[in-house]
């Protein structure tokens, strides 16, 4: 499942192609929506955001297109000149004048007033999107500290949309390697040192996969991998995908466990 970082970026690719643009043609595919299609005729888009794992287009005329990709949607941009060759399931369709923005295979997409956007019933639920820019890490230490998440393992709650949005797997492993937390521990089990810095973790991380398409390393690990001809899924993490191979740190074996069947790799000398 694609994780807030990868959505902010989808967003900001589409945006770019359709808000404020012509758009020639909308169609609504899925069952869902396909009998909202008139609501937005003729309608422009004028902003695409994300918050956390959901994309948010909204129209001129007070409508939003809500979507979540969930495990199999995936948003494409193309020119329309370029030849479709996807086996996915078409749900929604917007075509300009040179480019065709697609979403395909989602199951979970709605039409909803924008004014209604944060009273969604996923929306609503959510904990601080760990992109947005007023979320800090000040925001994020009172957050770890709260009764909803000191008591609550590493491992479980780096996963849990309703404690901090946008995470997921990789995200996960890497924000508890940064911030030397053991995955077994609980925020009341650490310091406010431990807890600012897992704090920062989380902020820093998921700002750093935004900004490099996902990748967490440095850029001289992302380079030195390249020329060493390694697989991306060496040396695009410290330890997420490494796991029995060497810690980047202290050369410890990284450990790979598994949290309700989800993977997660660690050090635990670094991690001690």
């Amino acid at each position: 499942m694609p994780e807030g970082p990868e959505i902010k970026r989808a967003a900001d690719r589409i945006s770019k192609a359709l808000a404020g643009q012509e758009v020639e043609k909308i169609r609504f595919l899925y069952p869902s929506i396909s009998k909202h299609q008139k609501l937005i005729s003729g309608a422009k888009v004028t902003s695409v955001n994300s918050h956390a794992k959901a994309m948010l287009i909204n129209f001129d005329n007070g409508f939003t297109l809500y979507s979540h990709n969930q495990l199999y949607g995936k948003w494409t941009i193309n020119m329309r000149t370029t030849a479709n060759r996807s086996r996915r399931s078409l749900r929604v369709e917007f075509l300009t004048s040179k480019k065709a923005i697609r979403l395909w295979s989602a199951t979970d997409i709605e039409l909803i007033s924008t004014d209604k956007v944060k009273s969604h019933p996923f929306i609503k639920n959510l904990g601080p999107d760990v992109l947005c820019d007023f979320v800090d890490y000040s925001v994020l230490s009172d957050r770890l500290q709260s009764k909803d998440c000191r008591n609550r393992m590493a491992a479980h709650l780096m996963l849990d949309q309703k404690s901090f949005a946008g995470l997921g797997n990789y995200l996960r492993s890497e924000i508890l390697f940064f911030a030397n937390i053991n995955p077994h521990l609980k925020p009341r089990e650490l310091d406010s040192n431990s807890l600012l810095k897992w704090a920062m973790s989380i902020k820093d991380i998921s700002m750093r996969a935004y900004l490099n398409n996902g990748i967490t390393v440095s850029k001289d690990i992302e380079e030195q991998g390249k020329l060493n001809g390694e697989p991306r899924r060496y040396w695009r993490h410290y330890v997420f995908t490494r796991n029995d191979r060497p810690c980047r740190i202290c050369s410890s074996k990284i450990v790979r466990l598994r949290f309700g069947g989800r993977r997660l790799d660690y050090c635990p000398t670094c991690q001690d």
